[in-house]
């Protein structure tokens, strides 16, 4: 699937050169022929917390800027999830807007 980060690029240990990459990756793709191949009762899994940055969320976020749809979370409102830029990152670093650094146990 296009959505796959490549492996090597999961490995990253820095939020900064993953993101960057991966956008890169979905920028390459068509996002109207990636929703119609999941099709319309697609669910976007991931094993982070929520609100902890995670490719789905960066794909949800994707599609919804390029479709101008809505991708709603699952046992959450929309409203609740982070801006994927927002969100902390699982490898100890700084997000984008917030100086401390976070550890997920």
């Amino acid at each position: 699937m296009p959505l796959a980060p490549p492996k090597w690029l999961l490995k990253a240990k820095d939020p900064e050169p993953f993101d960057r990459e991966y956008h890169k990756q979905l920028d390459s793709l068509d996002a109207k022929q990636v929703a119609e191949d999941l099709g319309p009762n697609a669910i976007l899994l991931c094993w982070e917390s929520f609100n902890v940055r995670c490719h789905r969320r960066l794909v949800a976020e994707w599609l919804e800027e390029k479709l101008g749809i809505v991708v709603p979370e699952v046992e959450h409102e929309r409203s609740e999830s982070l801006p994927f830029s927002q969100q902390p990152s699982k490898w100890n670093t700084k997000s984008s807007e917030d100086s401390q650094s976070r550890t997920l146990l």
